[in-house]
């Protein structure tokens, strides 16, 4: 058996960063920064620590959980401190990962239950469960602001395997809540309770998002009378008790606290957006758009000429539609009347390094800033639009291409589409195709369409309802096809006609 050479505890202690002992649950979470250099010649081993670990027990007992433990340290350079990090990540090849800072004490190393948790929750998912995660440490010689990365960049100690039990949620949340409609009483209906959508979509963790959101129509009487609601989890929707209904506590006609108190009263009439977010407790109401408006000079005058933003949640909005310079959101077509969304300024603008996408945040009204197209001229754009998280993201399309089959799948070979005047259609004659193919956009993957619904033949031609990012691929046999793609009703189509 090889035999390690291990240095005194006390020696080893002169080495190490200092370890204060931090009142639990919330020490300083800090890391070191990039290392300056290199030092090649320490002989580190670590050896595993708990693989099976209960950030409860530790956070309840006030300790560290101890990951790993030195069990050599030799040739390390004088007058340094020894600092080591862990990587945690969900999968064996830490591809993403998270770095976490670590103690030292007695040969053994620490993570602070807290930070451990953070980790996970930054890396993984906030939802409290046992979870499978993997470690690896990296270590340094630190003096001032000289940092040693011990070996290079690719040198790792000891990959763990580990079964972590999270810390429980500072509040507990459901996972489905309730729009729970109320009779002039104040009296809750439970037979006409909706189930509220989660503005991530269908299986996110409520604990990874809180936001839950609903389109209701809310008839001219009921307006009038004063629309009595609260919000139930499903829980309570299915024992028909009040157990964590909540009531709403208004700070103005359209936004407020949920809290133990009255129905909330909505005096609009007509489609009504009410979204919630139950781990602020606080909800908002506003108008419910069956599509959105992205007018620019273009279509400013002609709003009626513009490619709409369309919607299956009254939360999410995407579309194609062409913009030129500046640009304004609207819920109508109409810039001078109704709602219109700008620019927030409390929210910084990005854009991609190659130009062509930007993304940034909306405030109702005209007071914001102008919302600018990336691209500086006419050009068409694929736009998302989350309306309860107030996000916007614009991708400039120059050019549409069939890839699939018949280039092998290499979209820098794709066939290239023909825009028309009001980049509506985008077409191509005589195309070579064989077996299976998407359409994207610039030569990438970033913007696609497949497959939404195959409609069969129609007046001798092949029509395909495209689905954007479909996972699906349109399929035809081989032969040579004139192609046409119309982005100027929904839902969007391609049509071949086979030569």
């Amino acid at each position: 058996m090889k035999k390690f050479k291990f240095i005194s505890a006390i020696a080893l202690t002169m080495l190490m960063a200092s370890c204060d002992d931090f009142d639990l649950p919330n020490p300083p979470g800090q890391t070191n920064g990039n290392p300056t250099g290199f030092f090649t010649g320490a002989d580190l081993v670590i050896n595993p620590g708990e693989t099976t670990v209960n950030l409860k027990d530790a956070n309840a007992a006030n300790k560290d959980v101890v990951v790993a433990t030195i069990g050599k340290l030799e040739n390390f350079p004088a007058d340094y401190n020894f600092v080591v990090e862990m990587e945690l990540a969900d999968n064996n090849n830490f591809d993403p990962s998270t770095i976490v800072a670590t103690t030292i004490k007695d040969n053994q190393i620490g993570v602070n239950p807290d930070l451990f948790n953070g980790a996970i929750q930054t890396i993984k998912t906030k939802q409290p469960g046992v979870y499978d995660m993997y470690a690896r440490f990296v270590a340094y010689a630190v003096k001032g602001t000289t940092k040693l990365r011990l070996g290079d960049m690719t040198t790792t100690y000891c990959t763990e395997s580990l079964k972590i039990t999270t810390l429980d949620p500072a509040k507990v949340m459901e996972q489905s809540y309730y729009v729970l409609p109320c009779n002039a009483a104040g009296a809750p209906v439970w037979s006409s309770a909706i189930k509220m959508n989660n503005t991530s979509g269908e299986g996110i963790s409520v604990y990874d998002n809180p936001e839950f959101a609903l389109k209701i129509d809310i008839t001219e009487e009921q307006g009038e009378a004063g629309y009595k609601w609260m919000l139930a989890p499903e829980s309570a929707v299915r024992a028909q008790n009040m157990t964590g209904v909540l009531g709403c506590l208004a700070n103005n006609d359209f936004a407020g606290k949920l809290t133990d108190t009255e129905p909330g009263v909505i005096t609009l009439s007509g489609p009504v957006l009410i979204t919630v977010n139950v781990e602020a407790d606080s909800y908002g109401v506003s108008y419910a758009f069956d599509a959105l408006y992205p007018l620019s000079s273009t279509t400013l005058t002609r709003p009626n000429e513009a490619l709409l933003l369309y919607t299956d949640n009254y939360i999410n909005y995407g579309g194609v539609s062409v913009l030129s310079g500046l640009w304004y959101l609207c819920g109508q077509p109409s810039y001078e009347t109704g709602t219109v969304f700008s620019q927030s300024p409390d929210v910084e603008v990005k854009d991609s390094k190659d130009g062509l996408s930007r993304e940034g945040g909306l405030v109702q009204g005209r007071d914001g800033n102008k919302l600018e197209a990336p691209v500086k001229r006419k050009n068409l754009y694929w736009i998302d639009v989350n309306l309860v998280q107030r996000t916007y993201k614009v991708t400039g399309i120059l050019t549409l291409g069939l890839t699939g089959a018949h280039n092998e799948w290499k979209p820098e070979a794709s066939v290239q589409l023909t825009k028309s005047k009001d980049y509506a259609t985008w077409t191509a004659e005589g195309v070579e195709l064989d077996g299976e193919f998407k359409i994207n956009a610039g030569s990438d993957w970033g913007v696609n369409w497949g497959l939404g619904k195959d409609l069969g033949d129609v007046t001798g031609k092949h029509v395909y309802e495209l689905q954007f990012n479909g996972s699906t691929n349109m399929n035809v046999e081989k032969g040579k096809y004139n192609v046409s793609v119309n982005f100027s009703a929904y839902p969007y189509t391609l049509t071949l006609e086979k030569k």
